[in-house]
């Protein structure tokens, strides 16, 4: 039996309702809660004198609960051993944890009242009114689940955020608030988050040269609420000392989130060294929904279109043995242009800043275009399909409607690229410059 020891001294410990009461509050069945009673330990009524069950408010609340935590993912056997884990650290799980919604076993709806608060705090974010976004986020996870308002509000929130900014409607500035907002308060729960209750480890990073944070940490907070081991390793990580990291942390899974191209092709070498110690390697990203044929090109396991259908995904790899995936090998003309691209990447850029002032384009802006563009096509060959580069040259129309750059102007300067690189590299990079030929129009 369960030793209530932790709980807060305010809780209702009275035995006051009746069995019919529990089971209208919690909507659960009675064969249920007499199997919870016998098989667990929880909760632990009192008896009347005339020997039927009277159940507390505190009783009542623990059956909510381990409700919620189902709602979440978790089996009763692992939500009641999450239950006496923090009990057994003397804290409250009611406390740390918290219950859903009476009646939380329905689903909560995906739209209407989510859809409302998440368009009214993406309106605050763009106000700059941070008071409002902070007291909007409040509401929502004292209403929905965590789980429901981290991805139908803050991940979707976020998207159609960067789609706002990417057509030009959205500032940068209005962009990272959000952004820091959302982050700061996964950080706050994730703080919080119970202690795990399953064995092994998950190490979820990004590749190096890639600050997009916000998914792999949301997926770190769900996980730490399913009772997983989840450990966040930050942005931008770099190669070196992996192997040390792996020997130190001995992680049961490896994943990784990419949501461009380049660093897409960052997920090869580490995916390398995790399948050579005979551990999972997973991955996800905006990158691989929108180029599906790239899933093929990173040994692993891809994990679905969205963060719900990760999680999902994560918990059955866990189960299985890891499967051993080999990289897909490189023509020798691949690896050629792979090399003179990456030796000569500095000479190209410095080239096309002499060569290349597209009218309408801010230097700096301009700039970034050039590295953008030349690690994308080092990405592409190192990923072994230039076609890859087909979701960048969408990247620079939307630069051209961002900024008005005059129609015209992206054959132009895939002229000028091509040119150059002819100019820097020769022959060695032909596959490249066959490839922009294909993409001049034909009128230019």
């Amino acid at each position: 039996m369960y030793s209530r020891k932790g709980l807060m001294t305010d809780i209702n410990l009275a035995p006051t309702y009746n069995l019919k009461a529990v089971l209208k509050e919690t909507g659960l069945k009675a064969d249920t809660l007499r199997a919870w009673e016998r098989r667990y330990g929880l909760p632990e009524p009192a008896r009347s004198s005339g020997g039927h069950r009277l159940f507390s408010q505190h009783d009542i609340n623990t059956l909510k609960w381990l409700i919620t935590r189902q709602d979440e993912g978790l089996s009763i056997s692992r939500a009641v051993d999450l239950w006496r884990s923090i009990v057994n650290q003397d804290q409250a799980p009611l406390q740390v944890m918290p219950i859903g919604l009476p009646h939380s076993r329905v689903a909560p709806p995906m739209g209407g009242a989510v859809e409302e608060l998440r368009h009214a705090w993406i309106e605050a974010c763009m106000a700059f009114d941070e008071s409002c976004a902070e007291q909007l986020l409040t509401q929502a996870f004292a209403q929905f689940s965590p789980e429901t308002v981290c991805l139908e509000v803050l991940v979707k929130g976020l998207s159609e955020i960067g789609e706002s900014w990417y057509q030009g409607k959205v500032s940068a500035q209005q962009e990272h608030l959000a952004s820091s907002l959302a982050s700061r308060r996964i950080d706050a729960l994730l703080t919080a988050a119970p202690p795990p209750t399953y064995p092994g480890k998950i190490l979820i990073l990004c590749p190096p040269d890639d600050a997009h944070t916000f998914s792999p940490l949301v997926l770190t907070y769900l996980l730490r609420r399913r009772g997983r081991m989840a450990i966040f390793l930050g942005a931008n990580v770099p190669l070196q000392h992996f192997d040390e990291t792996l020997q130190s942390l001995k992680p049961q899974l490896v994943a990784m989130a990419a949501q461009d191209l380049r660093a897409a092709a960052g997920l090869l070498p580490f995916s390398e060294i995790v399948g050579s110690k005979d551990i999972h390697f997973a991955f996800g990203g905006r990158i691989f929904n929108l180029i599906p044929e790239l899933r093929d090109h990173i040994p692993g396991h891809f994990l679905g279109e969205s963060l719900a259908q990760g999680l999902d995904e994560l918990e059955q790899q866990l189960s299985r043995r890891p499967k051993q995936v080999q990289a897909r090998s490189k023509s020798t003309e691949y690896q050629k242009a792979e090399t003179v691209f990456t030796q000569q990447q500095a000479a190209l850029i410095a080239r096309l800043s002499v060569d290349l002032h597209p009218e309408g384009i801010r230097p700096h802006d301009l700039t970034r275009t050039h590295l953008q563009l030349t690690e994308s096509v080092i990405a592409a060959l190192e990923l072994g399909n230039l076609h890859f580069l087909a979701q960048e040259m969408d990247w620079f129309l939307g630069l051209e409607k961002q900024y008005a750059v005059p129609v015209g102007s992206l054959d132009a300067y895939i002229r000028g690229y091509q040119q150059a690189a002819q100019a820097v590299m020769g022959s060695d990079a032909q596959i490249v410059l066959d490839y922009l030929e294909g993409l001049i129009s034909p009128v230019a």
